[in-house]
């Protein structure tokens, strides 16, 4: 059993579970690091920390930002949730995801689903709309299971109503991948990509060339181990880690507790925190030198925050 999770998202964005909940779900399971990590969202962040305190489970203040580059994502780690120039973008992030997720609930309307924007709202009980919380809202309605078919959960939905080339889906504009990274950095944090392999599926020389570009922006690590990632993934990426002096990660990219099923290379979504695999890889000192690098960078920002002359 892993005992860390670098990678969770709870209600405050698109997962099902309180973050107050998630921190209990990690402490009856022996994981005693995780990091909160919501889509766009910081929302969570102070709950978790409390309930972490309570319950003796160590929370890293995080998040995942979506970028314009590869429909990529960035993992920021030690950030100041409360930082005021991060907090003003993510504000703008959500209400871009509110107008997008609207468009969406019309496009599916006129497809033939009952759904209304009050049904979403229901299900997006955080600070952040999503497509798990559209695909709730359709399942949910009764007069949706003809149309639905076999469609029984909402993974199912997106994969076959949602996904980015999907003529219902509308996607929003983000910022790009320099900016996330600056962004991450200026609130003291750490910038990591989160898992590479799902972005460049079967092509690793582009993977390594996206690598390197986001190297020249300033990325601080790579997510080794994610469940969306073979074990060759996390092979190569092993080696890219060594080869650029990045930092390792590790998360389930936990959403929701349950059986999902498993696609056509055998990967699952998460069924709990900690639900990653090594493949008897090494996952020592990961979280040592993530703390290494958060107080690293945090030194810099206070150094920099006390002298602007010197930048």
């Amino acid at each position: 059993m892993n005992t860390f999770d670098l990678q969770i998202q709870s209600a405050a964005s698109d997962g099902k579970h309180a973050p107050a909940e998630i921190v209990g779900m990690a402490r009856e399971l022996g994981i005693s690091v995780i990091a909160l990590t919501d889509h766009d969202t910081v929302a969570g962040v102070d709950e978790a920390m409390s309930a972490g305190s309570e319950q003796g489970v160590r929370v890293i203040p995080g998040i995942e930002m979506s970028v314009e580059e590869w429909g990529a994502h960035i993992l920021g780690y030690g950030i100041d949730h409360k930082n005021p120039v991060l907090v003003d973008e993510l504000e703008k992030s959500a209400q871009a995801r509110m107008d997008g997720a609207k468009k969406i609930a019309e496009n599916l309307r006129a497809a033939g689903f009952a759904i209304e924007w009050t049904d979403v709202l229901a299900q997006a009980t955080g600070a952040v709309v999503a497509r798990p919380h559209l695909a709730r809202a359709v399942l949910a309605r009764a007069e949706n299971r003809e149309k639905l078919g076999g469609i029984a959960t909402s993974h199912d939905f997106i994969e076959r109503y949602l996904t980015d080339d999907s003529p219902y889906y509308v996607r929003r504009a983000h910022i790009s991948a320099e900016d996330a990274i600056a962004l991450i950095h200026g609130a003291g944090g750490v910038a990591v990509w989160s898992h590479p392999a799902l972005h460049f599926r079967d092509d690793p020389e582009g993977l390594e060339r996206f690598l390197q570009e986001l190297i020249t922006l300033g990325i601080d690590g790579v997510e080794v181990f994610n469940p969306s990632q073979t074990e060759d993934d996390a092979e190569f990426l092993q080696g890219l880690a060594s080869k650029y002096r990045l930092l390792r990660t590790a998360g389930s990219d936990f959403h929701e507790k349950g059986d999902h099923p498993a696609d056509e290379r055998g990967l699952h979504s998460a069924r709990t925190i900690g639900d990653y695999e090594t493949y008897g890889f090494s996952g020592e000192g990961i979280v040592e030198e993530l703390d290494q690098a958060i107080t690293r960078r945090k030194e810099t920002f206070r150094t920099r925050t006390a002298h602007p002359e010197f930048l």
